[in-house]
Order: structure tokens, then C-alpha cells, then sequence
């Protein structure tokens, strides 16, 4: 992404409370990804929410033939996606790239306006990581 596609993203001047959708690629118990959105969702501003999606592991894999009738639990993220002001994902690299967790849940968000004109922070625990 170049430097010119970043926008900075604020709550300060905002009226009223901001809604955050946190988005974890991994789907270890243990994840230090998903840790890092639970902290981010307890250590939030007291008018920021941020609401760690639960329904990654439960997404069937992509498939454009189910797109008339979405599977519950693509509608429910479909649901969070676009009542939220802004999104956070948090995926481990796993070659050169993002978890197929993460990848299947863009998948499925493709042709629809849950992520029109909405800010996207990436987070990467891992030092190491480079592309995701």
C-alpha cells in the first residue's frame, strides 16, 4: 500500500460513539493476534467499542454460487461489517501472506458495501512478518 492510500482514522472531533469490528485471521485458542484485539477492545476510549467478530471459524469456504442466499454466518459478518465505523484485522503470516481464515472472509465480503469508505488498521504480531 502506498503512502498516499493510508488515511489517518480518529475518533477526536467525532459526535457520538464509534463502533470498531475487530477481525482475527488466526483460529488458534491461544493466538496472540486474537489477544491483541481483546486488548485493544478493553483498553478502547469510553466512546469506542470494539467488538471482536466471533464467526471467522464458522464462514464456509467462498463459494459464489451460495451469493443469493448467504449462509448465516456470512450474513452475520456481513451484519458487523457494515454497522461498523472502522475495522481492524489481526492475522499471523502464513506464506508470504494472509491466513486462508482471513483470506475466505474478504472472499465472501467481495460485491457487497461492507467495507465501502471505511478505515482498515492491520495488525501483525510477529516481527518477523513482512506481507501480511
Amino acid at each position: 500500500m502506498g503512502k498516499a492510500a493510508v488515511r489517518k482514522f480518529s475518533t477526536h472531533g467525532m459526535i457520538g460513539s464509534v463502533n470498531i469490528l475487530a477481525l482475527s485471521g488466526s483460529l488458534r485458542a491461544a493466538s496472540l493476534n486474537s489477544t491483541l484485539l481483546r486488548a485493544t477492545s478493553r483498553i478502547a476510549p469510553a466512546d469506542t467499542t470494539v467488538e471482536v467478530s466471533k464467526c471467522i471459524a464458522g464462514l464456509p469456504l467462498y463459494n459464489p454460487d451460495l451469493g443469493a442466499i448467504l449462509p448465516a454466518s456470512v450474513f452475520v459478518l456481513k451484519s458487523q461489517l457494515t454497522a461498523a465505523d472502522a475495522v481492524i484485522i489481526a492475522s499471523p503470516e502464513y506464506a508470504h501472506g494472509v491466513t486462508g481464515a482471513i483470506k475466505n472472509a474478504l472472499d465472501w465480503m467481495v460485491g457487497n458495501e461492507s467495507f465501502v469508505d471505511k478505515p482498515v488498521a492491520l495488525f501483525n504480531t510477529s516481527p518477523r512478518a513482512e506481507h501480511a
